[in-house]
């Protein structure tokens, strides 16, 4: 009889026990802990080269979308089986989506300060230019935009409307994109036109060729 119920007190034991590891792999880690392994599966899964004008920047674009979506995964298959666990679970995701969207903030604000300023190479024909700067300033670091800033002076005086394009080229001169605008430049075109580093052709961007 004792031996019964020693069994059956053991039995007990490692069920109550067993239930108690279940329960907490099925309410999944904090949201801390979640994040960081998804922030080091992102960074194994997403690697590229540095861009030549933006550096790091498309690569961390492409790094938090892929953290982003492995949290989410994360949260969709955990199975609730109350309304309890279910708002623990959502408090977990709101907290993981938070730590993240915090971490890839400052590692993308630190990415677009250090590229403030930066030189961008211009081509040009020099029938309709003299001479041309382009420069990248910081229009909201935390958001990851800026501004070419440019400094052309034309070859002689347009006094007409014009398009004015500028197109993006990768380092082996092909043309990535092209984008433009009409203005009357008159002898310099000193203008600001907005530009992020999120776009397919970031990572090739390697200088500029400008025209009209």
């Amino acid at each position: 009889m004792k031996k019964n119920l020693f069994k059956s007190i053991a039995f007990l034991a490692v069920g109550a026990l067993s239930g108690m590891v279940f329960n907490s792999c099925k309410g999944g880690a904090s949201g801390g802990g979640i994040v960081e392994e998804a922030i080091k599966q992102a960074e194994q899964t997403i690697t590229a080269e540095e861009s030549p004008i933006f550096g790091n920047l498309p690569l961390l674009y492409e790094q938090k979308l892929e953290a982003g979506t492995i949290v989410g995964k994360h949260f969709r298959e955990l199975k609730t089986e109350d309304m309890d666990e279910a708002v623990k679970n959502k408090s977990l995701r709101d907290e993981a989506e938070k730590k993240l969207e915090e971490y890839y903030k400052a590692k993308i604000s630190e990415a677009v300060t250090a590229l403030d300023g930066k030189d961008i190479k211009v081509e040009y024909d020099k029938n309709q230019f003299s001479d041309g700067k382009v420069t990248l300033k910081v229009t909201n670091a935390e958001r990851g935009y800026f501004n070419l800033a440019f400094d052309v002076t034309m070859a002689k005086p347009v006094n007409k409307e014009v398009e004015f394009k500028w197109v993006f080229m990768d380092a082996e001169g092909n043309e990535l994109e092209t984008y433009s605008d009409y203005i009357t430049p008159g002898e310099k075109i000193n203008k600001e036109w907005m530009v992020t580093a999120d776009k397919d052709f970031s990572k090739k961007f390697d200088h500029l060729y400008i025209k009209f």
